[in-house]
């Protein structure tokens, strides 16, 4: 006689839970549960080898809370292994204060963390910071666990290396290429300050270890390798931060780079020259083998517009028919200044082309398709310059120089220099320039036509 299933002695249910999910397991009472082994530098911050959670008895059970089961536990160990890196980096750090910070708020919360701060620690909190401190001896630097046993808290002491990274936070804009310069120039300021001063110094000491002497010293050391005005950009950036920071922590102490004096330094009129006609028939030849890059030519120089005014125009920007072009912000280019928005007007061959290229668009569409991304501009900057540089050698001719070439064109046929700032999207740093709505496109386009001719 054939044995039923049921003789074996396993259930209907039993034998179908037997491929069990991940981390299940059947517990000798019949209930199933979520076992995951927490890994060995997280055991001392979450307190036990093992999380656990009970699934039940049935299929129906298990795969019903499994799901929340296993997304509760990966949190827990996600949040452990993020704390243990804060902790680990502030170790590095040599950061007391904001150590033990981190390690009272992750035990007793926030308030507790705040209590601390601000010096309001009662008993309860004293024995509560002594307790902490005698479980996590051997885990952590002894002077951190000594303070925190004794409930002292160190004044706060931000090296100018960490001012540096609160600072490049504090100015991130959302725009890729904008906030990868940002990185990339503070990145190269501290790699600077470090040569110049010793990493002790930049990163170890408070910033207001860092005096008049030390900036000195970092604008010499730099003066030997760079132009004055590189040497004055990277000042500047350094200056910023350091202000910013002791706006931001009411301090009352003075940036010692401000003032800081750089010889040869300054705005001067051989920087970058304009580019005159014979440069202008070398050019356009290396222009015209790409409809794209004729386009964006002939935009620059009938405009005077920067290039990533021109290389991130959306549909809606460019009204051909009136001949307007509308220089407004975008979702993948953002403007130099609230003066750099406003209408230009376009020449007859500047609105042909964008009338072929903006046909069958949608308005919200980018007409440069290929650089409407993030870093899109400097690509499309590289691209034109390549070209450039196949006819024009000279290091002080540029694409920003057709820019130059429309301000100098403009000043020769008699163009009030008002109009002339409004069509270049220069601003006047005054109350009364910012009155009004500006100057009327015909006012601009009987100026404009002069250079187009």
């Amino acid at each position: 006689m054939q044995k039923e299933d049921n003789d074996t002695g396993v259930t209907n249910e039993d034998t179908e839970i037997l491929n069990l999910p991940l981390y299940t397991e059947r517990k000798a009472d019949g209930i199933y549960r979520y076992r995951r082994r927490v890994p060995k530098p997280l055991v001392s911050r979450i307190g036990k080898g093992y999380l656990y959670r009970n699934l039940g008895k049935t299929k129906q059970e298990v795969v019903g809370k499994w799901p929340s089961a296993h997304a509760e536990i990966e949190e827990i160990l996600t949040s452990a292994i993020e704390g243990e890196s804060k902790a680990q980096e502030l170790i590095r750090k040599k950061d007391h204060r904001a150590t033990i910070l981190h390690l009272v708020e992750e035990e007793y919360g926030r308030e507790a963390a705040q209590r601390l701060e601000v010096g309001a620690v009662d008993d309860n909190l004293e024995f509560a910071l002594m307790d902490l401190a005698d479980r996590l001896e051997g885990q952590y630097p002894k002077k951190t666990l000594s303070l925190m046993h004794g409930a002292v808290l160190p004044e706060r002491s931000d090296s100018f290396a960490d001012v540096l990274d609160y600072y490049a936070e504090f100015k991130q804009t959302g725009y890729g290429a904008t906030d990868h310069r940002l990185k990339v120039r503070i990145a190269k300021c501290k790699a600077d300050l470090i040569e110049a001063l010793g990493a002790y110094k930049v990163s170890r000491q408070p910033i207001q270890a860092i005096t008049r002497k030390d900036a000195n010293a970092y604008r010499d050391a730099l003066a030997g390798r760079m132009s004055a005005n590189s040497v004055a950009r990277y000042k500047n950036t350094l200056n910023a931060a350091f202000n910013w920071y002791i706006k931001e922590n009411g301090l009352e102490i003075t940036s010692p780079f401000a003032g800081l004096l750089i010889k040869g330094a300054g705005s001067s009129k051989v920087d970058r020259l304009p580019l005159q006609d014979a440069h202008i028939k070398l050019l356009e030849p290396a222009m015209k083998d790409s409809e794209i890059a004729w386009a964006l030519y002939v935009l620059l120089r009938d405009t005077g517009a920067r290039v990533a005014e021109i290389a991130g125009l959306r549909v809606q920007d460019c009204d051909t028919g009136k001949g307007v072009l509308q220089i407004t912000p975008s979702p993948w280019r953002r403007l130099k200044n609230k003066t750099s928005e406003r209408s230009v007007p376009l020449s007859q061959e500047a609105a042909t082309l964008l009338k072929d290229l903006t046909k069958g668009k949608a308005a919200e569409e980018p007409v440069f398709e290929r650089y409407a991304k993030d870093r899109g501009m400097d690509n499309c900057s590289q691209m034109l310059m390549k070209r450039l540089r196949t006819v024009i050698t000279d290091k002080k001719l540029t694409m920003h120089s057709l820019r130059h070439r429309m301000k100098d064109r403009l000043r020769n046929t008699g163009c009030p220099e008002a109009i002339s700032m409004a069509i270049l999207g220069l601003g006047a740093n005054t109350v009364a320039a910012n009155y009004g709505s500006g100057y009327a496109l015909g006012v601009m386009r009987e100026h404009m036509e002069k250079v187009w001719s």
